[in-house]
């Protein structure tokens, strides 16, 4: 045997060796024993549920926006992003008002001033409320939303103070068991629930909590997101929505009585 062919067979069994054992350490190039079936085969792990976009907790609030799929914001502030979610859509500010200079951004397309689409109800969570007569306040939200669940105490103090003139409505896209484990805080104005989202759909809702207030004849005369800084739903913008409506009716009882005086 030749001296090189002597090293080739003493150095080649410790170069195995070695390998073997940094091999061992970092766990092999195949699955581990304990990700194997019993009979030897690797397993597959199940895919986990990329669970629904939710709004960063610090910053200013914004809409949690949908469907799922979500990637985390890259700052403070900034709601969280699903795969395909357009961006908020600018509008064009309120002339007039303390937040003109400030853009308006909405997660919807726009209905304002616009006939509503008809609101379609899977399943009334609760009586179905009158609306003849009325103006309506529609919100789409869900339970696992945090914005939706801090706009409920706000939605709550609307239909408890202005019942007799405004419907106020949540209208959720998930389950009825899921609406109702909701216990804290507790819903008390009308719910329902669409899980086949169809007006949602159709009004191009892709964050929420998003709201519109249709107007007794069907009119969209406010929409967007309820809790948006600087364009905040607040009960003196309800107080001026309904003043115009109390204003229409005064009008049109005088004009009923002075019928009925020339009868």
């Amino acid at each position: 045997m030749k001296t090189s062919d002597w090293r080739i067979y003493t150095v080649l069994p410790a170069i195995c060796l070695t390998v073997a054992v940094v091999l061992s350490a970092v766990g092999g190039c195949g699955p581990k024993k304990s990700d194997t079936d019993p009979d030897g085969a690797a397993k597959t792990q199940p895919a986990t549920r990329t669970p629904t976009t939710q709004p960063a907790v610090a910053g200013p609030v914004e809409p949690c926006v949908t469907p799922i799929a979500a990637t985390q914001p890259a700052t403070s502030g900034e709601p969280c992003t699903t795969q395909g979610a357009p961006a908020p859509k600018v509008m064009p500010a309120d002339p007039g008002t303390a937040s003109a200079k400030q853009p308006r951004r909405m997660w919807a397309t726009s209905y304002r001033w616009a006939k509503a689409p008809e609101l379609v109800v899977e399943k009334w969570l609760t009586d179905k409320p009158e609306t003849k007569g009325k103006y309506v306040l529609i919100e789409f939200w869900a339970t696992w939303c945090p914005p939706c669940r801090k706009s409920i105490n706000l939605l709550n103090k609307f239909h408890e103070k202005y019942a007799d003139e405004l419907a106020v409505i949540g209208l959720s896209e998930e389950s009825e068991a899921d609406v109702l484990k909701l216990k804290t805080p507790k819903v008390e104005y009308f719910s329902a629930i669409d899980t086949q989202q169809r007006m949602k759909k159709e009004m191009g809702v892709f964050g929420i909590p998003h709201v519109i207030i249709v107007e007794p004849g069907g009119f969209v005369i406010w929409e967007g997101f309820p809790l948006l800084k600087d364009y905040e739903l607040t009960e003196e913008i309800i107080e001026k929505i309904l003043a115009v409506g109390r204003k229409i009716k005064a009008a049109q009882a005088a004009k009923a009585a002075a019928e009925a005086k020339t009868e």
